[in-house]
């Protein structure tokens, strides 16, 4: 099998991750001691994602750029690319 025939089928995923209070660990890279986590409810950080969403959608945002300054996931040093 070619080297480009063993790669067809698989897929890359990416995601961005807003903690918030009722998250299981409540600490990510840039909240270590989980402060604005544990300040942020359910409800705005579903709002955020959101708007980050329609930022996305409408062109005013990159999606690896909003991963990398926003999420809680350590894939944001990856633009959130989880491989």
């Amino acid at each position: 099998m070619s080297s480009s025939n063993r790669h067809s089928g698989e897929v890359r995923a990416s995601h961005i991750l807003i903690k918030h209070e009722g998250s299981r660990r409540k600490a990510s890279w840039k909240d270590p001691e989980g402060y604005i986590i544990k300040n942020t409810t359910r409800e705005s950080a579903v709002a955020a994602l959101k708007a980050m969403k329609e930022d996305i959608l409408s062109g005013k945002a990159i999606f690896e750029d909003i991963a990398s300054r926003y999420s809680d996931c350590s894939s944001a040093k990856r633009g959130g690319d989880l491989g």
